[in-house]
């Protein structure tokens, strides 16, 4: 009887609690890769889902208006009036110059707004955009331009420009993206900008791989189109050629906005999307834009979703910088792409797709860029949301940026882009 008692209530030893642990130990680790797996595609459907509904906005900004809305507009007190040859003088460089550390702004130039709050009556943010006031009478009771920074009410009951641009919208957010800011102007999404900071003056971008060192410089990696000269023609070439190639670029403002939009000016129409709206992009993700506290790229100034700095609310692509009527790089040669396109997403150089990922400073990497594995979510101009790998062939990443690279000038004419490069 005691023997039946004590086999009753003996325990499990030593050697099985071991085997049960190791059990347990192999399930856990066997199923962690699968949550933090499930945890990261529903971060990165939510990321769709936003992006998508920025898609339908800018579609009923275009569907409303018969264009799509500019990249960013600057008030530059007439300054832009006359591109001049001297584009590496500062001074000259009109918009370009905010993204010049060394560039001081003259008295007048107001950085006013961008992409995102002309679609905000579009993402259910009526009041948002009725608020925002873009000209009007200041208290000299003289017309002025009013930018993203005016921390003033300008309308009794109305927030300023400032606060509305510094409110959170879970939208303009991905769920992955590490550098933004709690309770703030965040923005993880960037428009379509081309080949061009500027399009009279078709500067490129030098990025790096160097935290907070890319920067604007004379064609770095960018395009030479042609001279900016006034008279000659030179920027009417210019901005042919980079309509063409983007799809949504910065405007100068002018003197407070009275004066005759320069004819420098550009939107594009649902028409000059020659190529097909279902293989142009529209969007795309960067990490590296929104809001800041200010550095040397926005001249100190605090930055948030409405900052109209073009290396803060766009995305573009490099091509090769070498260009020559005897030898072009980026014409085609019989059935066979030019060669200089092969730079649109060249992996393991600054300006990939992705590339930015171990950056922190906002507003120094105006590339597709994403917290995602192995690529990005874009918008097609059709409103289409597809996750575009970071190897994509560069040729056919330039063709997807470019709305119109079958009837551009023939020194960088593009041969059609075959869909199956990217469709999934």
């Amino acid at each position: 009887m005691r023997d039946r008692a004590r086999r009753a209530c003996a325990g499990f030893t030593l050697v099985e609690l071991l085997v049960v642990i190791s059990i347990i130990g192999i399930l856990v680790g066997l199923l962690l890769p699968a949550v933090q797996s499930a945890r990261a595609a529903g971060r990165r459907t939510q990321c769709q889902n936003n992006i998508r509904q920025l898609a339908i906005g800018v579609l009923g900004y275009v569907t409303a208006n018969n264009k799509f809305p500019a990249l960013g507009v600057i008030s530059d007190v007439g300054k832009m009036n006359n591109p001049r040859m001297n584009v590496d003088t500062p001074q000259n460089q009109g918009i370009n110059s905010w993204t010049d550390p060394t560039y001081v702004p003259i008295t007048g130039e107001v950085p006013m707004y961008n992409w995102v709050v002309e679609i905000l009556p579009y993402i259910d943010q009526a009041s948002l955009a009725n608020a925002w006031v873009k000209t009007g009478l200041n208290v000299s009771g003289q017309l002025g331009s009013y930018g993203y920074m005016t921390a003033t009410t300008l309308v009794p009951g109305n927030p300023s420009n400032l606060a509305i641009g510094s409110t959170s919208l879970a939208v303009l957010r991905c769920p992955d993206d590490h550098t933004t800011l709690e309770n703030q102007g965040n923005l993880s999404y960037v428009a379509n900008m081309g080949v061009s900071l500027w399009n009279p003056t078709p500067y490129g971008f030098s990025a790096s791989f160097v935290d907070g060192q890319g920067h604007v410089g004379c064609y770095p990696e960018g395009i030479v189109f042609a001279s900016p000269s006034m008279g000659s023609g030179g920027w009417s070439f210019n901005v042919s050629v980079t309509r063409c190639l983007g799809l949504m670029f910065m405007e100068d403002n002018g003197l407070y906005g009275t004066t005759t939009p320069m004819p420098w000016n550009v939107r594009n129409t649902p028409a000059s999307i020659t190529d097909g709206s279902s293989s142009t992009l529209m969007l795309s993700e960067n990490t590296l834009v929104g809001v800041s506290g200010g550095g040397a790229i926005s001249k100190g100034a605090p930055t948030n979703w409405a900052c109209p700095l073009p290396t803060f609310c766009g995305f573009m692509y490099n091509i090769s910088s070498s260009c020559s009527a005897t030898q072009p790089p980026h014409a085609p040669s019989g059935d066979q792409d030019g060669v200089g396109w092969m730079f649109a997403n060249l992996q393991g150089t600054p300006g990939c797709i992705n590339g930015g990922q171990q950056l922190t400073v906002e507003g120094t990497y105006p590339y597709s860029n994403s917290a995602h594995s192995n690529g990005c979510n874009m918008a097609f101009c059709d409103g289409a949301v597809r996750f575009i790998k970071q190897s994509i062939d560069s040729t056919a990443y330039a063709k997807m940026m470019s709305p119109a690279g079958a009837r551009v000038n023939l020194l960088y004419r593009q041969l059609p882009l075959n869909e199956d490069t990217f469709a999934q």
